[in-house]
């Protein structure tokens, strides 16, 4: 765990969760040139009815809602008709710039990304007359703020800034140029390892953005020329409340003592382990979802093959019927056929026709045809009889007449 020094300030452990805001009582504060001491109060977004009001773009709930209102909790503000001066570098949007100008504060704020300053002077441009005019947006870096005087802030904001400033020292000391003896500056950096989706939208990876921040490593950056009162840990963020050192205390620098490095070696180890495991969630979930499609294919042939096998057993029924159908009438056709050869007049017709034709037997004659002698040849009836009659007058002989 990073070494947590006992100075002036609130703490908080990084083994708590991070998405945990711990916030230690606000101290009163003195307005610059005022000698009036004053408590800091939390300005929320009012709900006034009028939806024309200017809002600044969606952001995801990633902290940065929360970080804006701790810093704007935690900035000194001015009087009636005494409103303070406040530069807000790295405003990016103009968020926190809105809600400054909007309780009376006169708001500079600056940035490196053009395209985040045209946001800004946008939603400028859609406020109330009386807020509009405590704004004032422009292009500029950090590092160099030659334009501005000494000396012309009450107080200064660098919210996530310094973890992406190339030349963070560089930064901090146009900062104590630039704000009053005894200003305030509030600041937040991301704790430790951290992923840049877990930025604002509007920020950019800059040359520092792979710079890592803990407790020791920022106060050693901070304290040289600011005295900070307050540090906590925001939303995976630390956040901090600084005054102005009239002379500088020894020379700022960006170090990590030794068991902040160890820390960070096993954090990184423990992020790339992370990063692992999502790269195996996301292939497990690339197979489950061809899965799922596979199983939604099988489905829907089951459900033609259930369909196909109804549509087989109902025709197999329907065969089944047709076939009995159909055997009921052979049955009834045989039992007719054997009702008319037991009958009389079956047996006169079968007679006349042996008459007729005695070399041919006539249809359903049940007599037996005369077996082949050998060499193939058939014998020949015997004149007065018919084949299947004896020649002494057996059974079907008949009495011989004129054809």
């Amino acid at each position: 765990m990073p070494d947590e020094h006992d100075t002036a300030g609130t703490y908080t452990r990084a083994t708590q969760p991070p998405d945990d805001v711990h916030r230690a009582p606000a101290r009163p504060q003195q307005t610059p040139g005022t000698g009036h001491h004053h408590r800091p109060r939390a300005l929320a977004i009012p709900d006034d009815g009028h939806h024309d009001r200017p809002r600044a773009p969606e952001i995801p709930n990633d902290g940065h809602h929360d970080r804006l209102h701790w810093m704007l909790e935690h900035l000194p503000s001015g009087r009636p008709g005494r409103p303070i001066a406040v530069l807000d570098l790295g405003c990016g949007p103009g968020d926190l710039s809105l809600l400054l100008a909007e309780r009376g504060d006169q708001v500079t704020g600056l940035d490196t990304d053009p395209s985040a300053i045209a946001d800004a002077d946008g939603m400028r441009g859609r406020a109330a007359a009386d807020v509009t005019s405590r704004m004032t947006f422009a292009v500029a870096d950090g590092h160099d703020l030659a334009d501005v005087p000494d000396h012309a802030f009450d107080a200064g904001v660098a919210g996530g800034l310094l973890h992406e400033a190339a030349d963070p020292v560089r930064v901090l000391t146009e900062l104590h140029r630039t704000l009053r003896p005894g200003a305030t500056l509030v600041l937040t950096v991301p704790y430790g390892v951290h992923h840049p989706a877990s930025a604002p939208p509007a920020r950019t990876a800059g040359p520092g953005s792979g710079r890592v921040f803990y407790h020791g490593s920022l106060r050693h950056l901070v304290e040289p020329l600011f005295e900070i009162r307050e540090l906590t840990i925001l939303r995976r963020h630390l956040a901090g409340v600084a005054v102005r050192r009239d002379e500088p205390r020894g020379t700022p620098g960006y170090a990590m003592s030794r068991a902040e490095s160890a820390f960070l070696h096993r954090e990184r180890l423990l992020h790339d382990e992370i990063a692992e495991l999502r790269v195996h969630c996301a292939d497990l979930a690339g197979r489950e979802a061809e899965l799922t499609a596979r199983e939604a294919e099988l489905a829907g042939s089951r459900e033609e093959l259930v369909r196909v096998n109804a549509e087989l057993r109902a025709e197999a029924v329907r065969l089944r019927r047709r076939v009995k159908l159909l055997e009921d009438r052979l049955k009834e056709y045989r039992e007719a056929i054997a009702r008319v050869r037991r009958s009389r007049a079956w047996r006169v017709i079968t007679a006349y026709r042996r008459v007729r034709h005695p070399g041919r037997r006539p249809t359903g004659d049940p007599s037996p045809t005369p077996a082949p002698l050998p060499g193939g040849t058939v014998p020949a009836a015997i004149p007065g009889t018919v084949a299947g009659s004896s020649p002494g007058g057996g059974p079907g002989r008949l009495p011989a007449g004129p054809a």
